[in-house]
């Protein structure tokens, strides 16, 4: 995802780019600049770069809080003078937690799958009521985590509650009733309340045991889906008004209930889908991100809707 944003960045010849690496590794050569960060100092040298541009593009997971902590130190520059390529906070946190998007989501009766805190599942009442429902396979997941990171599988809800209750899981992690179908996906571009349609994407998932791993996405791989993902996107952009710039959005396609559509999370940055983004759209996808930010007249242009594939 950097790589691609570089690449982006840099054929437009219209900004000097600095960038940071991990001191291990080699900076990259798109950069005009890259600060070096040693183990341990990566806020401080953050902080740093922060005091030395105008604009501001962060690249990095919910996992552990990182993006958030990281757009609020945006958001203070951004107070000051340095503009922020990201959403705002309330956008950033409901996207950030898997249990707030869950609330938002359902008040803005956008279909979505429910959501079950680890620690309600330790109380015996709580999961007595959930033994009652029709639901044979389940899901746990971190409440901030990026992707398929940390999600787990479950033949049965005894299954998954024994895992969570180890080690203080239960505290972390949430539960949802596993939903067959296609996994997808969609990117868009948010300013004040209003969005569009960048592609829709087909995720190849694979379980691997217990486990899920994203091996590949098909950019555009949904297409007879786009006007129901419009849709959904408008919603959502309405739903987060703070929402800015790129956001990506999973979902699950079910095939057995007239393609029903469940969304299941809000990716409040940019995603793996990016990487093929301009090959797909044949135009520079950051600068239709650059224009959609800095012009309050942004129109998307003509866009093509070419199928990529991306290779995990």
């Amino acid at each position: 995802m950097r790589d691609a944003l570089l690449r982006d960045l840099a054929v437009l010849n219209q900004v000097e780019i600095i960038t940071m690496h991990d001191i291990r590794l080699k900076p990259s050569a798109l950069a005009a600049r890259s600060m070096a960060v040693v183990p341990g100092k990566f806020k401080d040298v953050f902080t740093e770069a922060l005091e030395q541009v105008e604009l501001v593009w962060l690249v990095a997971p919910e996992s552990d809080g990182i993006l958030l902590e990281l757009s609020e130190l945006c958001y203070e520059k951004h107070d000051q003078g340095t503009l922020f390529l990201g959403c705002g906070f309330d956008a950033t946190l409901t996207g950030t937690s898997k249990t707030l998007c869950c609330e938002a989501l359902q008040a803005a009766n956008v279909h979505t799958l429910p959501v079950h805190a680890g620690e309600d599942l330790m109380q015996p009442d709580y999961f007595d009521d959930l033994l009652k429902q029709d639901v044979s396979k389940w899901v746990a997941k971190p409440e901030d985590g990026a992707g398929c990171e940390g999600v787990q599988f479950f033949e049965s809800i005894h299954d998954l509650k024994n895992w969570i209750a180890l080690d203080g899981r239960y505290l972390h992690y949430l539960a949802q009733p596993y939903q067959q179908g296609f996994a997808a996906s969609f990117s868009m571009l948010c300013r004040n309340g209003k969005s569009w349609l960048l592609s829709c994407n087909r995720q190849h998932v694979k379980c691997e045991g217990n486990h899920f791993k994203l091996t590949g996405i098909t950019v555009n791989g949904m297409l007879p889906y786009w006007q129901r993902f419009e849709t959904i996107a408008r919603k959502i952009a309405k739903m987060l008004p703070d929402a800015l710039a790129y956001v990506g959005v999973d979902v699950i396609v079910d095939t057995e209930d007239n393609n029903k559509i469940y969304v299941i999370e809000i990716n409040p940055r940019l995603t793996t889908s990016y990487v093929g983004l301009g090959e797909a759209l044949a135009c520079n996808p950051a600068k239709l991100v650059l224009d959609c930010v800095l012009n309050d007249q942004f129109v998307m242009p003509n866009i093509a809707k070419k199928q990529v594939e991306i290779q995990l």
